[in-house]
C-alpha cells in the first residue's frame, strides 16, 4: 500500500514535538481511585411490608363481609334498606289530651293538651269559614321553662297549620299594643284555607302565660287594632282553677278603660217583653130577629 510522504512517521514525530512545544510540560494522566459509595437503605423491604399487610386487611373485611351477609337473613324484594346501626330518630313528645278547666273567653269554645313541661289551652270563637261574623283563636301556653321569641312570622304560621290547616298568603304591617297582661306584638295578616281568604290581625304576647293567635274581622275587613286588644284581654280564669303564682297575678290586672267590660251571660237568658197587640177588629153586632 502505498503512502503519502508528508504522513510518513518523522513528520509525524516532528509535529508531535512541536506541539509538546507549543503546549508545555503536561502532567501524565494517572486513573484516580473511585470514592467508595455508601449502600442506600433499601426500600424494597418496607413496601413489601406495607402491601402485604394491606392484602392481608383486604383479605379480612371480605371474611367478615361473606359471613355478615350469610347471618343476616335475605330482603324481600321491594322492601326499603335500612342501615343496621342508623342512628335512632328523636321523636317530639306526644301530646295528652286533657281538660279545659283554667281560661275562659266569652263565648269561646276551649280545648287544653299537655306534654312534660308545657300546657296549651286553645280558645276559638266563631268559624274560618264563616265570612259575616268574627273569628277569633287564641293559645294560651305555659311552659316550666321560658320559650324564646323567634319570629313572629314562624309562630304565625305553626298556629296557623294547626288551626285545620290553614295557611299564611301574606303578611303585611307589624304594630304593638298595650294591654293589662303587657305589650302586645301584632302583625296584619292574610290567612287561607282551600275554601277562602280571610284579613286577620295575628298577636303574639311573652309573659308569665304566652298568647298567642289571630282575630279576624267580618267581611274581609281588617280588625280595629282596639278591637284585637280587648279581645285578649277578655282572657280571664275559671272559679277555681290551679293556676301559678306568676299566671294568676297576670290574669288579676285590672282591665284598661278603653275595653268595655264583659256582659253577665245571665242578660242573655232575660225574656224579651211582649209588646201590646192592639185588637183594631170591629165587634160583631148580633141582633134578634124580628118575630111575625
Amino acid at each position: 500500500m502505498r503512502q503519502r510522504p508528508d504522513f510518513d512517521d518523522a513528520a509525524l514525530a516532528r509535529a508531535a514535538h512541536a506541539l509538546s512545544q507549543d503546549l508545555g510540560p503536561v502532567e501524565p494522566l494517572l486513573p484516580q481511585p473511585l470514592p467508595r459509595a455508601v449502600p442506600r437503605r433499601s426500600w424494597v423491604g418496607p413496601a413489601a411490608g406495607r402491601t402485604l399487610g394491606a392484602a392481608a386487611v383486604v383479605a379480612l373485611l371480605s371474611v367478615l363481609a361473606s359471613e355478615r351477609r350469610q347471618a343476616d337473613p335475605p330482603l324481600p324484594a321491594g322492601t326499603a334498606f335500612v342501615p343496621r346501626y342508623a342512628a335512632p330518630a328523636v321523636a317530639p313528645p306526644a301530646w295528652s289530651e286533657t281538660a279545659a278547666d283554667r281560661y275562659r273567653l266569652g263565648e269561646a269554645i276551649a280545648s287544653a293538651r299537655t306534654q312534660p313541661g308545657l300546657r296549651e289551652d286553645t280558645l276559638t270563637a266563631g268559624a274560618f269559614a264563616v265570612q259575616e261574623a268574627p273569628f277569633l283563636r287564641l293559645v294560651a301556653a305555659e311552659a316550666a321553662e321560658p320559650d324564646g321569641e323567634g319570629s313572629l312570622f314562624v309562630t304565625l304560621a305553626r298556629r296557623a297549620a294547626e288551626a285545620g290547616g290553614l295557611s299564611v298568603a301574606r303578611t303585611g304591617e307589624h304594630g304593638r299594643l298595650a294591654t293589662r297582661f303587657g305589650a302586645l306584638d301584632t302583625v296584619d295578616t292574610t290567612l287561607a284555607d282551600p275554601e277562602g281568604r280571610r284579613s286577620c290581625t295575628a298577636f303574639r304576647l311573652n309573659g308569665a302565660l304566652r298568647l298567642e293567635g289571630w282575630l279576624c274581622a267580618p267581611l274581609g275587613l281588617l280588625p280595629e287594632p282596639q278591637a284585637v286588644a280587648c279581645a285578649v284581654e277578655r282572657l280571664a280564669a275559671l272559679p277555681g282553677a290551679a293556676l301559678s303564682p306568676r299566671v294568676a297575678d297576670m290574669l288579676a290586672q285590672p282591665r284598661s278603660a278603653a275595653c268595655p267590660p264583659e256582659e253577665p251571660a245571665t242578660t242573655a237568658a232575660l225574656p224579651t217583653p211582649r209588646k201590646a197587640v192592639r185588637k183594631n177588629a170591629a165587634r160583631v153586632r148580633h141582633s134578634r130577629p124580628a118575630s111575625p
